[in-house]
């Protein structure tokens, strides 16, 4: 169903600066450039001056890999439909740009893509021998039962439903009607594929405390992750799917 071109990494930029340089320098280094189509940078208005010098830098940068940069026009987290929108490759793959996970793992993750187009390739923080640096023990529990949940709701065996870091077809992404504009946007991401049937393959990865900037998630934000969970769970498939006049 789906041929495998390039990688398209898309990142969000607010408030890292020295982390966002890593983020971007680490991916050229692990993974073979002929894999990547291009690095796509999205940010908004309320984007500080320095994270904004570091975009301009990177748009500036010498690689035979394009980074694409450019101010979002849809609101929040919703951005992220504005990267899948000019994303060139084959597939996307959304990676946060605080260093909060275990970038290693991209080149394995790429690999199995262009043996396995058709399947949604992610990361689990909750695999076997994945560790937690600094991450606060409530919020782990919190986490690691919503995980449960989620696979008895879904009837799904994965183990980490609420990260968003996985190599996906484009065009899949394209074709989904995406809802929301806070974080519940990420947990869209994941559901909305797992409802309409794809296969997963997770990596394990492990899991950071921010290096840097602040996250603008919320308690509220994340107990509203219940909301679209049955939200998902009960739609209709065709509902998950942009018409085709749209």
């Amino acid at each position: 169903m789906y041929g495998f071109t390039g990688v398209s990494i898309m990142l969000g930029a607010v408030s890292e600066t020295d982390s966002l340089r890593e983020t971007v320098r680490t991916v050229l280094e692990l993974c073979d450039h002929k894999d990547l189509t291009e690095i796509i940078i999205g940010y908004p208005d309320r984007i500080t001056d320095e994270s904004l010098a570091v975009v301009k830098e990177l748009s500036e940068m010498e690689s035979d890999v394009p980074v694409v940069t450019f101010r979002q026009i849809r609101p929040f987290m919703s951005g992220i439909n504005d990267m899948i929108d000019v994303a060139r490759g084959s597939h996307c793959m959304l990676l946060a740009s605080d260093m909060a996970l275990d970038l290693s793992v991209i080149p394995d993750m790429i690999e199995k893509t262009k043996a396995a187009p058709d399947v949604i390739h992610s990361v689990s923080r909750w695999k076997k021998g994945c560790k937690f640096y600094g991450y606060g023990n409530v919020k782990r529990v919190i986490n690691f039962c919503a995980q449960k949940f989620l696979a008895v709701l879904y009837m799904k065996n994965l183990t980490d439903f609420t990260i968003p870091v996985q190599i996906a077809p484009a065009e899949l992404y394209k074709s989904i009607k995406f809802e929301e504009v806070g974080f519940p946007f990420l947990l869209e991401m994941v559901l909305k594929p797992v409802r309409l049937g794809y296969k997963f393959t997770e990596t394990p990865t492990n899991c950071y405390s921010r290096k840097e900037g602040k996250s603008s998630n919320s308690f509220m934000q994340t107990a509203d992750y219940l909301r679209i969970a049955l939200h998902i769970r009960f739609m209709k498939k065709k509902d998950i799917l942009l018409d085709k006049k749209d």
